[in-house]
């Protein structure tokens, strides 16, 4: 009888889990919504063609930050970037890739942009939460949500 009434809790305990997490996705879901990194309009760019135009160090990882001639070009003459544009932050950590995190233009208005953080393979890396990148890079939607804007402007100068 006793080991019935712990299976019963265990039972009980469970379910109680599975309804907060279920809860908590529906309050995270609601508060950013396509927070979390799955399928979407991103897709990963063809880096080996990109500038890699600036570094950015931070604990132990090295960003490299890169982007087309083109959108470096737009950037520099102050205008706006093509739909279709990616920004990608190649994250280095001991040397090699870590992960990378591609942000593209998808449509024309100041605002209009995708993330998404892919593995090292270039799988989408479901894992990660797009939404804390966003939370500090909407204070930069003045300049294309960019922390790295006056080096790419610089860039090849």
């Amino acid at each position: 009888m006793r080991e019935k009434l712990v299976q019963i809790a265990i039972s009980i305990a469970g379910a109680a889990l599975v309804v907060l997490l279920a809860s908590t996705m529906l309050v995270m879901d609601a508060e950013y919504p396509g927070a979390r990194a799955e399928a979407n309009a991103v897709t990963f760019p063809p880096i080996e063609e990109f500038e890699h135009y600036t570094t950015v160090e931070r604990g132990v990882s090295a960003e490299h930050m890169m982007t087309s001639r083109e959108a470096l070009a737009a950037l520099k003459e102050g205008t706006p970037v093509p739909v279709g544009t990616h920004m990608v932050l190649v994250d280095y950590r001991d040397g090699k890739v870590f992960r990378y995190f591609v942000s593209q233009k998808v449509g024309k208005g100041a605002d209009e942009w995708a993330f998404q953080w892919f593995h090292p393979d270039r799988s989408i890396k479901a894992d990660e939460n797009t939404a804390r990148c966003y939370s500090c890079h909407r204070s930069r939607q003045d300049s294309h949500f960019m922390f790295t804007l006056s080096e790419a402007q610089a860039f090849g100068s």
